[in-house]
């Protein structure tokens, strides 16, 4: 090989070897700066805690009137006047209908006829005679008195008029149901114990998505053997709730519904890992304010290694840093990539 040649294929090795170092270099530069940001990125994790919000309990029900009575006619008499239509709203104290009890119209005739005769055979005008008349005739004044009977409305209402149809089923002649409802729920023994009477309830009707104010005004202590809601637990007892309504607008009867009740709880449930000890050795945390931290005194009702009751110092929905460092102070900035970590543990960017 000439010298040219030889020249030649050394700058050719030359020109490779530093091609290979440089993609060396530049490949560790780059994952060299890619630990470095990641680790540092690590470093300005700050997890959060969100305070849980008080327990909220979810009662299914239907919409029913707090009034309802049904009118049957008796089996010794039938309709003399009928004084409603289907749909007709009456206030208490209107007549509904009158019953003729036929017998007693049958026994009257009677009492009528024998009267007629005591008095075509008393020619004489006989004391006796008189006076057998005269019982006669306060018989049928007092017959008189039940052979018509009155029913008015009990309450104010709607009625509703049944076997339109010929339904020889329906045992009652007469629905009447107050322009006023309630909700009729039933809630498990697991929450039975959380609730009392006149506690605030939110209610969602479920065919509009319309809400509505209510509170519990009745808990009844004995175990339904119906349920409202077929997905109920069967392993579980529950019991008749009834909502009372603030606004009666948009309400029917027979609309399926949903209660929320909120149970107020001022006990805040933390991790044991967020508090810290001052100089005087009492307990603190990291408070998150608009994204600075915030040095808080808390009071503990109970603690253990997991989680710590506080009984005062914090509030629903308060952020807190849950493993301070010894680094941290009042008033410094949470970093903008802070991880939060919600109440049951799970991260969220």
């Amino acid at each position: 090989m000439s010298f040219l040649g030889k020249f030649k294929n050394k700058k050719i090795k030359i020109i490779v070897g530093i091609t290979v170092v440089s993609s060396v270099l530049i490949g560790g530069y780059y994952l060299y700066n890619k630990e470095s940001n990641t680790a540092q990125s690590e470093e300005n994790y700050v997890q959060t805690y969100t305070i849980a919000d008080n327990e909220k309990i979810f009662i299914n029900g239907v919409i029913v009137p707090t009034k309802s009575q049904e009118f049957s006619i008796p089996t010794d008499g039938e309709i003399s006047k009928l004084n409603v239509t289907n749909g007709k709203i009456v206030k208490k104290g209107d007549l509904l209908f009158t019953i003729k009890n036929e017998s007693i119209i049958n026994e009257i005739e009677i009492l009528k006829n024998q009267i007629s005769e005591l008095k075509g055979s008393n020619v004489d005008n006989d004391t006796i005679i008189n006076s057998e008349i005269n019982k006669l005739e306060a018989q049928v004044s007092l017959l008189n008195k039940k052979a018509y009977t009155d029913t008015t409305a009990p309450f104010d209402g709607k009625v509703y008029l049944n076997n339109q149809n010929g339904d020889s089923e329906s045992t009652s002649m007469i629905t009447l149901q107050s322009n006023t409802f309630y909700m009729k729920g039933q809630t498990s023994e697991q929450d039975l114990p959380k609730l009392q009477i006149d506690d605030p309830v939110t209610v969602t009707i479920l065919s509009t998505n319309k809400k509505v104010s209510g509170r519990v005004s009745v808990i009844s202590d004995i175990p339904t053997s119906s349920k409202v809601d077929n997905m109920s637990d069967s392993s579980l007892s529950y019991y008749d709730i009834d909502i009372s309504f603030e606004d009666q607008e948009d309400l029917i009867n027979g609309f399926h519904v949903q209660a929320c009740i909120e149970i107020a709880d001022n006990l805040c449930k933390i991790p044991s890992s967020s508090i810290l000890k001052d100089e005087n050795d009492k307990p603190y945390v990291f408070k998150s304010y608009d994204g600075i931290l915030k040095k808080q005194k808390i009071e503990i009702q109970s603690q253990n290694n997991e989680f710590t009751v506080v009984k005062g110092g914090l509030d629903k929905q308060d952020i807190i840093i849950r493993y301070p460092s010894n680094e941290m102070n009042e008033g410094d900035a949470i970093p903008v990539d802070t991880l939060s970590v919600d109440t049951e543990g799970m991260q969220s960017e």
